[in-house]
């Protein structure tokens, strides 16, 4: 674990592109820029395979297997991150802007409070995943209430818009949580579509 926290305190002060490998998930990763840690968790800004910033992303440190940066995979996505800069949509979310706004907020709770709570207050969609009990590994959903150490989610099922699924998700559970990204904007746009009722 400390190899990962020297890996995450030097790609935070070098402001590095890495890639970010979960547990059990030897092939496939994630890249981004680590913006800043606290003890349990990292928050990434996170960057999709086309070079543009695709929302923000908290991990939780205990389900990293490793984070690299220098590689030739990332050689060539600085080069598309220049290309979608100069062509104007590496940006399109205003993800820049959310990233002060999360700074700001962020001194009271640890990362993961705070993303949820900034999703909660800003009725955000978010999508979340990790070891959560008696139901599938991610979904994507906005929060109904928070409580002390749970929150209570309405998950969309694109398969079957009539339903209204709802789960508590105890803060323990989530591994990962990110919102302001294309899935979750997409998914905003369903909800505002077929269930805006639904939304609080």
């Amino acid at each position: 674990m400390s190899a990962i926290h020297d890996d995450l305190a030097k790609a935070i002060k070098n402001k590095n592109l890495v890639e970010i490998y979960s547990k059990g998930t030897n092939e496939q990763f994630g890249v981004g820029y680590i913006i800043q840690q606290d003890e349990k968790f990292v928050l990434v800004k996170a960057v999709n395979v086309d070079g543009e910033l695709d929302g923000l992303v908290v991990f939780r440190k205990a389900s990293l297997a490793r984070v690299i940066s220098d590689t030739d995979y990332l050689k060539s996505m600085t080069t598309i991150i220049t290309l979608a800069q100069q062509r104007g949509y590496y940006d399109v979310w205003n993800t820049e802007r959310l990233v002060a706004k999360f700074m700001k907020k962020q001194a009271k709770h640890s990362l993961l409070k705070t993303l949820l709570k900034l999703a909660f207050e800003h009725d955000q969609v978010i999508q979340l995943a990790g070891r959560i009990k008696k139901h599938g590994d991610s979904y994507t959903g906005f929060i109904h209430s928070e409580h002390k150490k749970y929150v209570e989610f309405n998950y969309v099922d694109m398969f079957d818009l009539k339903q209204r699924p709802q789960i508590a998700v105890r803060y323990a559970e989530i591994d990962e949580a990110s919102f302001h990204s294309f899935e979750t904007f997409n998914t905003t746009a369903v909800i505002e579509n077929f269930m805006p009722g639904d939304f609080h």
